[in-house]
């Protein structure tokens, strides 16, 4: 009678971006800059940045910002920061936010069982 589908949510994917904070990283200097993060579990991040210019981007807490300065047609190693300290999101309980997406994948099942 009726045609539902379950949508099943990928909860390591959700636990994932919930661990994923929003950084935002300012050039203060008179140089240009590249920003990079490189992470073998996801895909590298690079960006050239310009004085006075501000860059938001997502990141893993763990991650590190490497920041080179572009002098003179080659590049030195400036700066490596961590992104928690980058960090724009305030500091809510994930886990929290995880239990009730889960509870909410649970209702949602029983209610497609129901109705099939």
């Amino acid at each position: 009678m009726f045609n539902i589908q379950t949508h099943k949510i990928n909860h390591q994917a959700l636990e994932n971006q919930l661990n994923r904070l929003t950084c935002i990283y300012c050039n203060e200097s008179e140089y240009i800059q590249i920003i990079r993060i490189s992470q073998p579990k996801s895909a590298f991040f690079e960006k050239t940045v310009f004085p006075n210019q501000c860059i938001q981007f997502a990141a893993s807490g763990d991650d590190l910002l490497e920041v080179l300065e572009s002098v003179m047609a080659s590049s030195v190693h400036a700066d490596t920061i961590p992104c928690s300290q980058l960090s724009v999101t305030k500091s809510i309980d994930r886990n929290l936010n995880l239990t009730i997406l889960k509870e909410a994948d649970r209702v949602l099942q029983e209610v497609f069982a129901i109705a099939a």
